[in-house]
């Protein structure tokens, strides 16, 4: 998508919302839901695939997760609708001792069918958002707590006692670039820790826009977040209550806030140094960045010819990228920056890849589908990238986290 193109497509998003040719700040706030005061709950399912064997799917598009046996042909999918066709589960992270799940449901825009594509939308939803606490031997959901405007990630600290919510609201930033004249920084959208025990929020803070894809540093002294919408790079210390923030824009050629030109959208840690792997979307390649030094390794930049979603780095010298617009796999050596293998796999197999995560040897990667029917979770082969294993899951996929660690 070009600039021009994703500038109306967000703009679209929020007229659609509001009804209107310019947007004001009251009616940004009539165009929302009231408020969740309850805490929600459904009843889950039994699951029969051990913890140790299973994978974990969100499926924003049929408001469920699945449970698949990374060992086996077994699927499992639970609904977590407890608002008519809106939860929209969007990325999950595991508790360190295995037995709960967090996961940011995000409720699509107003008039998004729930059948045909709930999370056309994402970014541009009008509804708080919420953050379920859900059993992982059941996918019962056994809390919820409200947050911000389209969740974006959510991830956990190593010491397993803090849950991190980011929130790619692009609707936020258009709202305000459709008032004129306005700070950037009224675009930004908030970086939520919550404690993972007492399920309370503990800090909070607006940090840029549309930030997203979210790495925490082995230390949990830091979040390491990809800001899409200003093209910047967000350090946040969560060592401190205030979350001080750092920023580091990708390149000398920004797109203004809201219009992104790099477009980041998801980060991760390179095992063994301290090095970031930052994928992007509208520059359409990955980038290094260093912790140390705090600053990007402009001679590592990899181009891909496609937009970067969400990586998996197994160690200081493998990368797998998931790409799409055209869609594709590919295997990035991080030592001589190049492509080392890319498979366009069969639409049936894995359309519109989204996702890889790496357990041990293992390399998988889950593929949204057409946003209407089956999404698919494939195992592929470390080296050539081919498929060894498919399973179907539920409508637009999007996330996954391994049991059994």
């Amino acid at each position: 998508m070009s600039r021009t193109r994703t500038r109306f497509y967000y703009l679209g998003i929020l007229l659609s919302c509001l009804g209107l040719g310019t947007a004001t700040a009251g009616a940004l706030v009539g165009c929302k839901r009231k408020p969740e005061t309850q805490p929600q709950k459904t009843p889950g399912a039994k699951v029969s695939t051990p913890a140790a064997r299973a994978i974990y799917v969100t499926n924003n598009g049929s408001d469920s997760l699945s449970v698949i046996d990374r060992d086996g042909d077994a699927v499992t999918t639970v609904s977590v609708d407890f608002d008519p066709g809106r939860e929209a589960p969007h990325h999950l992270a595991l508790t360190k001792d295995g037995s709960e799940l967090f996961v940011a449901l995000a409720f699509p825009a107003e008039g998004t069918p729930k059948k045909k594509d709930p999370h056309a939308a994402h970014g541009g939803s009008e509804e708080h958002g919420q953050l379920a606490r859900l059993s992982a031997t059941t996918l019962a959901v056994l809390d919820t707590r409200e947050v911000d405007e389209n969740p974006g990630d959510v991830v956990l600290t190593h010491d397993g006692t803090r849950a991190i919510v980011t929130h790619f609201d692009m609707k936020r930033a258009m709202t305000v670039a459709a008032q004129g004249n306005a700070s950037p920084s009224t675009m930004f959208a908030r970086i939520l820790v919550w404690d993972t025990k007492t399920f309370t929020k503990v800090a909070e803070r607006p940090i840029c826009v549309a930030p997203h894809g979210t790495a925490i540093t082995a230390d949990d002294s830091a979040a390491i977040v990809a800001c899409y919408g200003s093209d910047e790079l967000v350090v946040v210390d969560l060592t401190k209550p205030a979350l001080p923030v750092a920023r580091y824009p990708l390149g000398n050629a920004q797109g203004v806030p809201g219009v992104p030109r790099y477009g980041p959208y998801s980060v991760a840690l390179i095992p063994g140094t301290q090095d970031v792997l930052v994928a992007n979307l509208e520059a359409k390649d990955v980038r290094v960045f260093d912790l140390a030094t705090r600053t990007f390794k402009n001679d590592r930049t990899v181009v891909l010819g496609a937009k970067a979603f969400m990586p998996a780095v197994k160690d200081r010298a493998t990368a797998y990228v998931p790409m799409q617009a055209p869609d594709s796999l590919v295997r990035v050596d991080l030592t001589t920056n190049k492509i080392v293998a890319q498979v366009v796999p069969p639409p049936e197999d894995c359309r519109a890849p989204h996702a890889f995560a790496i357990d041990k040897d293992r390399v998988f990667v889950v593929c949204e589908g057409d946003h209407k029917g089956p999404g698919t979770v494939l195992e592929v082969d470390p080296l050539t990238l081919a498929t060894k294993k498919r399973w179907l899951v539920g409508t637009y996929p999007d996330g996954l986290a391994f049991g059994g660690h």
